[in-house]
């Protein structure tokens, strides 16, 4: 499927904010989120049922897929916030109108356990999606400058392709080399993974593919690029754009600590045979200073030189 640009972001516009998943665990960073929005010249709404709570999500599956809906049908509204990710995200998949979404595009922010989100808006409905930073999160607590710059310069830019460039001092380092380009397609490895088998799998033909994840061990992220890797999801990989792995390292108190074995260890033990451009450690997901990525946008990897070209990802 074609891809879909959404229209770019305005000064004035409305944003809605929604909650896919878990909810608010503070209404105070939720409030911090929203008015650092509407300083930024943005009217701001939350969706009707955003402080609902069922169990550890915020509502019914059905609750949180209809305000989803609700907002891409709703013509006022230019942009979609995620609050927060959590857990439970998927639950609302089989209760989303792609269809509609296909008819009404626009921007869809999010991260984490958004990611099963993403990846079915673009297989079902080829809609481009960022991933990047939420109200609740970023926005409610630290969001830096780069974080917010590297937002906003893709919500608005229809012109120029951009280099996402990770801050001083953070290395990107070339696993395999070469140069390749594609849609973006990714997001939170566990999260990809557990999508395998379902009607919202990742489509990884021909796409250049993105992973980060956060309090995984090692064995476990071999354990997802193992399911990946034998549901082919790699070799139909053009190339693979590996992020931060926040707090996913062995400590002295686990099993396998005395190996001595890092994540970065695993993936490349798990990407070798396949020979396709790749990199680790581009600074997207989980840590204090996000780049933002369009989720279906087109992509230029330069893996030898360990960069990252994106085409404007907005109309």
């Amino acid at each position: 499927m074609s891809s879909i640009k959404p229209d770019r972001l305005r000064p004035g516009d409305t944003i809605c904010i929604v909650s896919p998943g878990s909810p608010s665990l503070t209404s105070i960073h939720f409030d911090r989120g929203r008015a650092r929005l509407e300083r930024l010249g943005y009217r701001v709404i939350a969706s009707p049922h955003i402080n609902d709570l069922h169990l550890l999500f915020a509502g019914t599956e059905k609750v949180r897929a209809d305000d989803i809906n609700s907002a891409f049908h709703d013509d006022s509204i230019h942009a979609i916030f995620c609050a927060q990710g959590g857990c439970g995200t998927s639950q609302v998949l089989p209760f989303l109108d792609f269809s509609l979404i296909a008819k009404h595009p626009k921007i869809f922010v999010g991260y984490s356990d958004i990611t099963a989100l993403q990846t079915a808006m673009l297989s079902k409905a080829g809609l481009v999606t960022f991933y990047g930073p939420m109200v609740a999160t970023e926005f409610g607590k630290q969001l830096t400058a780069y974080t917010a710059n590297s937002l906003l310069t893709l919500l608005t830019e229809t012109e120029t392709t951009v280099e996402v460039k990770n801050p001083p001092g953070r290395e990107i380092l070339t696993l395999y080399p070469g140069t390749t380009q594609g849609q973006l397609a990714g997001g939170c490895l566990s999260i990809v993974a557990a999508g395998l088998g379902t009607d919202f799998e990742i489509d990884a033909k021909d796409k250049i593919l993105f992973f980060e994840d956060i309090d995984e061990k090692p064995h476990r992220i071999d354990r997802y690029l193992t399911h990946l890797a034998m549901a082919g999801k790699f070799s139909e990989a053009r190339g693979i754009i590996f992020g931060t792995f926040h707090r996913c390292e062995y400590y002295s108190s686990d099993t396998y600590y005395k190996f001595g074995v890092t994540v970065l260890d695993m993936i490349k033990e798990r990407i070798a045979p396949f020979k396709i451009p790749a990199v680790f450690g581009l600074q997207f997901g989980h840590v204090v200073n996000k780049l933002t990525l369009p989720v279906g946008g087109h992509a230029v990897l330069d893996a030898t030189n360990g960069r990252v070209f994106v085409e404007p990802a907005v109309a």
